[in-house]
């Protein structure tokens, strides 16, 4: 015989008598085709969840929910904040005008009480001028006060939003050490 129908003697031969092996394995194991193990369609057991992670879970969900009402504040500071910057210049603008009136007011009775005070020729004279210059300085201070009484209680700064804390993670359990 030849090289090539030897192989396929043996090939053919081969796979009769493993089939024939394989067949009767099954055979053997149950007569019965019903009661063959089959996979139960049960559901898997659930898994058991740490104390600590479900806490941590229902931290990170309070911290979303605490993160959300947070950004919503955000809008509202920033507006209020905005508010608070034109109400502040316009107040600072009012006062600062009213301080310039002030101090022109004292400057000009500090110039008349120089020129007073130059042109006196007895003590009479200068206690006069003394006089008239505390009385400018008085009008003028009670002039200031009373226009910054009526600017109102300056505007306050709307209160800084606190960004909420990150809840930590629950730490796993370290193995003792071995002394």
């Amino acid at each position: 015989m030849s090289a090539k129908k030897t192989f396929v003697a043996l090939a053919l031969g081969a796979s009769l008598a493993l089939s024939g092996s394989v067949s009767a394995m099954a055979a053997e194991g149950s007569t019965d085709p019903v009661s063959a193990p089959v996979a139960s369609p049960t559901a898997p057991a659930p898994k058991k969840v740490d104390a600590a992670k479900q806490a941590y879970r229902a931290a990170i969900a309070q911290y979303r929910i605490t993160i959300a009402a947070y950004k919503a504040q955000k809008a509202t500071y920033k507006t209020a904040t905005d508010s608070f910057r034109t109400t502040n210049a316009a107040y600072f603008e009012a006062k600062k005008v009213i301080n310039t009136a002030f101090q022109t007011a004292v400057n000009a009775a500090r110039a008349t009480y120089a020129t007073a005070n130059a042109a006196a020729k007895t003590d009479e004279q200068r206690a006069a001028a003394k006089t008239a210059l505390r009385n400018a300085v008085t009008s003028a201070t009670s002039t200031r006060d009373a226009a910054i009484a009526g600017l109102g209680v300056a505007p306050v700064a709307p209160e800084k939003l606190v960004l909420p804390e990150k809840p930590v993670k629950p730490t796993k359990p370290t193995a003792p050490t071995k002394p």
